[in-house]
């Protein structure tokens, strides 16, 4: 943590001390957040919890993809915008300069595309130091607070597991891991997080919905494959070919049910 406090003092304000990291490397390929005042219109996170005002974004978003789009497909996508711009920005503030983003559903904004796609994150500061160090308290406001209830009425609204959802997440949340261990300033920074998706049973007994989101396989080629545990069913969309890491393509199908035994790991 001491490189990490020092990185973050040196630059003062927390915002601008998170804001650095994204304009460089292994970073700036990534979308940072907004601070503060904005003139753009957005909207609270906590009113998608709201089954009605969440249908209606995602009618506008699903008759973006046009006539008879798959409601169940679309849903998905648009979860991934979601998922990919708070997790991303929470969890290399968590990782990288220790401080805890205020993400909880009544203090985050976002801000919507012209089809109803979350464009952009918008927070009021740059959050606190984190309380605690144990992954199983240090995640708990964006995975337990945030996540979790948005996904509850996503599942509920679209039909969908779950855990299609979780697998959404999870992509980028192991994504984020993965490249916070690379950054030359903070080596390894991301271990805490990668060890938390390896945890299959929390402290507390519950089964950790985001334990091993993708897994990397021997397909033959230079360098193991990533492989999503679950698809996200994009496919269902016309003219959508699997991902290039679904598990429903053949040649990862076999992969994994090699791997597994016999099991593999489609819906």
């Amino acid at each position: 943590m001491t490189a990490m406090m020092e990185y973050s003092t040196r630059l003062g304000d927390p915002a601008e001390a998170l804001l650095a990291l994204f304009r460089q490397p292994p970073l700036d390929n990534l979308r940072p957040p907004g601070f503060g005042n904005h003139e753009v219109e957005t909207l609270p996170a906590a009113a998608l919890l709201d089954q009605e005002m969440l249908h209606g974004v995602l009618q506008r978003f699903t008759a973006n993809l046009g006539e008879g789009a798959d409601q169940k497909a679309a849903t998905s996508i648009w979860s991934k915008y979601l998922f990919s711009l708070v997790s991303i920005p929470a969890l290399v503030a968590n990782l990288l300069l220790g401080r805890a983003l205020p993400v909880r559903a009544e203090t985050l904004r976002v801000e919507l595309g012209e089809r109803g796609e979350v464009m952009r994150l918008w927070l009021r500061d740059g959050g606190q130091p984190l309380a605690s160090l144990a992954s199983d308290e240090r995640f708990t406001t964006l995975f337990d607070d945030l996540c979790a209830p948005m996904i509850g009425v996503l599942a509920a609204g679209s039909g969908l597991s779950p855990k299609v959802f979780w697998s959404n997440l999870g992509h980028y949340v192991e994504y984020i891991g993965k490249t916070c261990s690379r950054h030359p300033r903070f080596p390894d920074a991301g271990e805490p997080l990668l060890r938390f998706l390896d945890t299959r049973i929390l402290p507390d007994g519950r089964r950790n919905p985001l334990y091993q989101p993708v897994r990397y396989l021997d397909l033959g080629g230079e360098a193991p494959s990533r492989v999503r545990r679950l698809c996200c069913v994009k496919y269902r969309l016309p003219d959508e070919p699997l991902c290039g890491g679904c598990p429903l393509k053949p040649e990862n199908r076999s992969a994994n049910c090699l791997r597994q035994g016999g099991k593999c790991f489609g819906l």
